[in-house]
């Protein structure tokens, strides 16, 4: 694929949101199943007014959708979304997702 100043811009700014710890345990936590905005800052030991603000950046980012279930809003993971960036950064830098055995970064040294 032949990236334009305006396709990179677009990764670095979806990129841009998994830079904080908090999202990225986010993240983590939706990876299972929906689960509601008060069992998720229960899991997560943060406020409800800090974690609904970084699921704001995260749903923006389109990384995470919500359910309102009654009184409840249900979040999860966009999985999708999520594997089209991984590929489309993995594409930008030149890697190979498929390798068989991953190097570790002492082995990719020692051969250049």
């Amino acid at each position: 694929m032949n990236y334009t100043d305006e396709s990179i811009r677009a990764l670095s700014k979806n990129l841009r949101a998994l830079q904080s710890m908090l999202r990225l345990k986010i993240l983590a936590a939706l990876s299972a199943d929906p689960i509601t905005v008060s069992d998720l800052a229960h899991q997560l030991w943060v406020s409800q007014p800090l974690l609904s603000w970084h699921l704001g950046e995260l749903r923006r980012a389109g990384l995470v959708d919500a359910d309102r279930v009654g009184r409840e809003v249900y979040y999860r993971l966009q999985q999708e979304t999520l594997r089209v960036l991984i590929l489309e950064l993995a594409e930008l830098l030149g890697l190979d997702l498929c390798r068989s055995e991953p190097q570790t970064i002492t082995e990719e040294s020692n051969h250049g």
